[in-house]
């Protein structure tokens, strides 16, 4: 708890907490064999430059800024919260850009500067069930936003041979250096033009990462949690 105080407290901190971070994130990268699967499915989207809403579970996020295989940004929604502030650098340290705000708990002010990206043909990376659950519930917002900035919904997961989940309410899956990885990219959710209603589109989502997850899991050996 003490840790908690002093990283939500001090800047320095919270900026050497994101560098260390980063250095794991490259040093799992760089010790572990991966693998993609699906690319072909985001692969022409990035080629043609489309808006993105790349979508994870909070409990995957670890190794996304791997997964992000387009030349052109991405941004990634951070909460405003000091913790939040961690995750700004981090994808920042990944040459990513990054959205302050909610989209789920009145963070009206976040929704509308996403957007405005998606309608300039910018991507953002979201996790539908942050920043605190429910787990693995995905939010009707990233729909929405879709909808309103005309982007399509690309969901994608990852696990590892090696790691651990973590006792947090999302369930956080570390990968651990030394392992075989694999990243799995979901078919795209085409928002513009469906014929379903939101509230399918949303569920459609869900189901695809709560799939995606599994599949990965399996395929790395890792019981399901």
């Amino acid at each position: 708890m003490k840790l908690l105080k002093t990283i939500r407290k001090s800047a320095k901190v919270r900026a050497f907490v994101a560098f260390g971070i980063t250095q794991y994130v490259k040093l799992v990268w760089l010790t572990n064999r991966w693998e993609f699967i699906g690319k072909e499915n985001p692969e022409p989207y990035w080629h043609n430059k489309a808006a993105i809403i790349g979508c994870f579970w909070h409990g995957r996020l670890l190794m996304m800024p791997k997964a992000w295989l387009s030349p052109q940004k991405i941004y990634m929604l951070s909460s405003s919260h000091p913790d939040g502030e961690i995750m700004q650098r981090l994808v920042q340290n990944f040459g990513f850009g990054s959205i302050v705000g909610s989209s789920t708990r009145g963070g009206k002010g976040a929704v509308l500067s996403i957007v405005r990206a998606l309608k300039q043909k910018k991507s953002i990376g979201i996790t539908p069930d942050g920043p605190r659950g429910p787990r693995h519930r995905a939010s009707l917002s990233v729909i929405q936003m879709a909808r309103l900035g005309g982007a399509v919904v690309f969901p994608v997961s990852y696990s590892s041979t090696r790691g651990k989940f973590m006792k947090s309410w999302d369930h956080f899956f570390l990968p651990l250096p030394f392992g075989k990885g694999v990243i799995i990219y979901g078919d795209p959710i085409e928002v513009i033009g469906s014929s379903k209603s939101d509230e399918e589109l949303r569920q459609e989502l869900e189901d695809a990462l709560r799939a995606l997850t599994r599949k990965a899991d399996i395929y790395c050996g890792q019981e399901a949690c």
